[in-house]
């Protein structure tokens, strides 16, 4: 046992990617070739990813004649569209072939047009009806992210009879976690998991093994909204139905924890105003998502420099306006991003809703009001040590507590207003956070120096 104890944990799991850019620095083909199953899937994706075009086009030569299909689905799927052109057909349409009919779509969905055009002939009938039906799915919903391949159970059907049927089957799905149960007219009745079907005696009927309070979404219904049903109930899989109860097929927790990663960079990026994109994104388009908000932030910034010039005669009566005006709009800002921030997250938890919004706002103007005490203090000290003017002091520490009182207000209270208008709140909130902020922030302190200083 204490020698156990005493072993360094193995770290070769995470040496691999560089042992693969070591080999193939060293132009070692055999050597990768030899040990090419020893690197997991998402070590070959990450590696050609970073590469260079020569190295890229090295790697996925050596990779053709014992390609995972895997690596692609590691893959980014804006880089996989960007280097489709370079990859072996006869890859894509052993992958889209061979993979269950989620991750087929999701190949075959990041490909470029002209590959598209060039593989769907190719793919094998029944995989290529499974990939249109997915495609014809509305974007970002359960249809889309759901996969076709799922064991059906006959309701009449008992435990016996399902054990003999898995055993039985050529065409099970590579990983399931429960057998759905349906009528003639495939009407969904519900789900058995393998557990209990494993535990239970031959003769039961399999509708007495149905798990309670049974959970099942409609095809059309937001990815968001599917991940939130997962987290909320601990899920594993869910059945997709159409309108008329109808099962269509299934989503699998894998999918789900993609999708949470997915929405939670994707809200990241809204909050930063930089849109919808991706990394490796091509660059127009990205300069497109990014152009909005850009724009709108000079307008917000000409807007915040006509407030400043109003009081220009104050400015020009005591210079030193002029170095203190960043402290108070900065920190308003930053409460109010930390607001903001709080309260997207929230929004998009179904944590925070019109019900308990004035609750939100409340906590959070306490929060900004004791902070404000704290801030404005230590900009009092720092003002009063640096300038040695009382008055002006006051007038920074005030327009400080104000400003992050505001702040707190402004970062819970917008994305509730947008959210009720029907707008994504974390694409417009951080834009008006920090407008507001900024003008009230200015607009308060020169008006006070205005009153009390000049």
């Amino acid at each position: 046992m204490k020698n156990i104890l005493k072993q360094k944990p193995n770290l070769t799991e995470y040496s691999n990617s560089n042992n693969l850019i070591k080999l193939l620095k060293e132009n070692n083909k055999a050597k990768i070739r030899e040990n090419l199953n020893e690197y997991h899937p998402s070590e070959i994706a990450s590696l050609i990813q970073v590469s260079n075009s020569k190295e890229r086009k090295k790697i996925l030569q050596l990779l053709t004649y014992n390609f995972n299909n895997q690596v692609l689905i590691e893959l980014d799927p804006s880089f996989l569209e960007n280097i489709s052109d370079e990859i072996d057909v006869n890859i894509l349409i052993k992958a889209i072939n061979e993979l269950d009919s989620d991750e087929s779509a999701l190949i075959f969905r990041s490909l470029s047009h002209k590959k598209k055009e060039i593989i769907l002939p190719r793919i094998k009938k029944k995989n290529r009806i499974l990939l249109e039906h997915n495609l014809s799915f509305p974007e970002n919903s359960a249809g889309k992210l759901m996969q076709s391949e799922l064991v059906k159970i006959p309701k009449g059907f008992n435990v016996g009879d399902v054990i003999d049927l898995i055993r039985s089957s050529k065409n099970l799905p590579k990983i399931f976690y429960d057998v759905y149960v349906v009528d003639s007219k495939n009407t969904f009745y519900g789900s058995v998991s393998l557990c209990k079907i494993i535990s239970s005696k031959r003769d039961i009927n399999i509708l007495d093994l149905l798990k309670k309070n049974q959970e099942s979404v409609d095809y059309r219904l937001d990815q968001e909204d599917v991940a939130d049903i997962f987290r909320k109930r601990n899920l594993t899989s869910l059945a997709v139905v159409d309108g008329d109860k109808c099962l269509l097929g299934i989503i699998n927790i894998e999918n789900i924890v993609d999708v949470i990663d997915d929405e939670a960079e994707e809200d990241l990026l809204k909050l930063a105003g930089a849109g919808k994109q991706s990394f490796y994104g091509a660059i127009l388009k990205v300069t497109k998502a990014r152009f909005t908000w850009l724009f709108f932030n000079l307008f917000a910034a000409f807007f915040a420099s006509f407030i400043i010039k109003n009081f220009e005669n104050t400015i020009a009566n005591l210079a030193i306006l002029a170095a203190l005006m960043p402290v108070v709009a900065s920190m308003g800002g930053c409460s109010g991003t930390q607001s903001l921030t709080t309260a997207v997250r929230a929004i998009a938890m179904k944590q925070l809703t019109l019900s308990n919004s004035f609750r939100s706002i409340s906590r959070e103007m306490f929060i900004g009001l004791i902070n404000g005490l704290v801030f404005s203090t230590a900009a009092f000290l720092v003002t009063i040590f640096w300038f040695d003017d009382l008055t002006l002091s006051l007038v920074i520490s005030l327009s400080l507590f104000i400003n992050l009182i505001f702040g707190s207000i402004f970062g819970t209270s917008i994305p509730i207003i947008l959210t009720r208008v029907g707008v994504d709140p974390a694409i417009a909130s951080g834009t008006f956070v920090t407008m507001l902020t900024d003008i009230f922030g200015f607009f308060m302190f020169l008006t006070l120096a205005t009153i009390y200083l000049v």
